[in-house]
């Protein structure tokens, strides 16, 4: 998971004290403080602790194009596909959740993005392959969190599983 440590004054890695312009909803995107891909990576997941899931997509997204085979790209693709989860773009989302817990088998990321695609097919009203994806997480994570395993159980119950 990303250093998700505060600067001052609770400001986010990368962040430059910027206000947004009167009648905005969000802040114009900010240059990471050097061109390193943790400084890009951090600067994005700062986007997703604000709830700026517009510009945590967009940044997420540009990451993963310049950095596909980077230690953080299990991370980054987790947390794109959260991005666009909380956008309520659930197929992209799926798609992202999908790659987490295929390609990236070996994230610490992987069972939580095999409930949230397990989430986000259940969301597209995809009961059948949602209740797979959900009935995966135990079977291939079996030492997943015990967080982890109750948002299965509880999502099973919702979908009825």
């Amino acid at each position: 998971m990303a250093d998700a440590s505060a600067g001052a004054q609770g400001q986010v890695p990368g962040q430059r004290g910027a206000m947004p312009a009167p009648g905005s909803a969000s802040l114009a995107p900010t240059l990471p403080p050097s061109q390193t891909p943790k400084d890009e990576f951090d600067l994005a997941y700062g986007y997703v602790l604000r709830r700026d899931y517009a510009l945590a997509e967009d940044s997420f997204r540009r990451f993963l194009s310049k950095y596909p085979s980077d230690r953080l790209a299990g991370d980054a693709t987790f947390w794109f596909g959260e991005s666009l989860f909380q956008r309520q773009h659930f197929r992209d989302a799926a798609e992202a959740f999908l790659n987490v817990s295929t390609k990236f088998e070996g994230n610490p990321k992987a069972p939580d993005a095999l409930l949230r695609l397990g989430q986000s097919l259940a969301a597209l009203g995809e009961k059948e392959a949602a209740c797979a994806s959900l009935g995966e997480v135990i079977r291939k994570f079996p030492r997943a969190s015990a967080a982890i395993k109750q948002g299965v159980e509880r999502e099973q119950k919702r979908v009825r599983c």
